[in-house]
């Protein structure tokens, strides 16, 4: 109510309080939220969704992402349970150069495989190797001493990963949790598989199938611009992409191959929260 004679406060002052008040109506659930706290409330979901004993993350160089891992995990992280891994990528290369990058990484590893005589064209196997070579001498982590004891310390030491990628040339590959008590060959083969192809997969999803996202979110790589209309609603958008979550992650089947062994399952299969692969209609109905 309005301030009286005897208020200290003044209709100014009462007026920019009511216009922020009024203002928090209109607000939209879940858009408002600083985002550290909706992502460590995200993480803490898929913790207690997804039973495992290990834990592996793949980001970018996201603070929010990074802090809300180790707080929310920590006890796994402590227990060398859980392993977090950076990959980053130059968003601001060229398709073109992105391609060289790829020739080069690839004939690189063919030159390096040659030299040391493995007689093998497989550009992962030479991956594998080469970086069971690289690791061991390169730490991600450091000794820091006070004189009485010691500890590792993140040392921000990234590598340049030996895949490259056609559409995103080289990438930059470190971990931020200390894998030092693992061997060369075991930490070769955590690294051999940091990459940011999941999300990409996602973006491109959400670019092809939901068109007021299209001009907001450009192109996974980050380049290029669509100039096609989009009714950037924040309301509609939300509703859009819980949906698509929904569908891409409990509908939507694909096939991976593990050496010889092929399997067709939705990303919630994977996960092992899910025990078939849903139909629009179970989402829709509850069934």
């Amino acid at each position: 109510m309005p301030p009286s004679k005897n208020d200290t406060q003044t209709q100014s002052d009462y007026h920019k309080e009511l216009l922020k008040i009024e203002r928090r109506e209109k607000y939209i659930d879940g858009l408002h939220v600083q985002a550290a706290y909706t992502t460590i409330a995200h993480f803490w979901l898929i913790k207690q969704l997804v039973k495992t004993s290990e834990w592996r993350f793949v980001t970018d160089d996201d603070k929010s992402l990074i802090n809300s891992i180790h707080r929310v995990f920590s006890q796994e992280i402590r227990r060398t349970d859980g392993h977090h891994f950076l990959c980053q990528t130059d968003k601001t290369k060229s398709r073109k150069k992105a391609y060289e990058e790829f020739k080069e990484a690839k004939a690189n590893l063919l030159e390096w495989g040659s030299v040391r005589d493995i007689g093998t064209n497989s550009l992962r196997k030479l991956a594998y190797l080469y970086l069971t070579e690289l690791f061991e001498t390169h730490k991600f982590h450091k000794v820091e001493s006070d004189g009485v004891s010691s500890h590792n310390e993140y040392a921000d030491n990234p590598i340049e990963h030996p895949l490259a990628t056609p559409d995103r040339g080289f990438r930059s590959g470190d971990c931020t949790t200390d894998v030092s008590f693992l061997e060369a060959k075991d930490v070769a083969a955590l690294i051999v598989n940091v990459n940011d192809n999941a999300t990409n997969t996602f973006i491109q999803h959400i670019r092809r199938r939901l068109s007021i996202l299209e001009r907001p979110l450009t192109t996974a790589r980050g380049d290029g611009k669509s100039y096609i209309y989009s009714n950037f609603n924040p309301k509609y958008a939300q509703m859009a992409l819980t949906i698509l979550r929904t569908y891409y992650n409990f509908c939507l089947a694909y096939k991976t191959k593990e050496g010889k062994t092929e399997t067709i399952a939705t990303p919630a299969q994977r996960l092992g929260i899910a025990k078939k692969q849903y139909e629009l209609n179970d989402i829709i109905y509850l069934r």
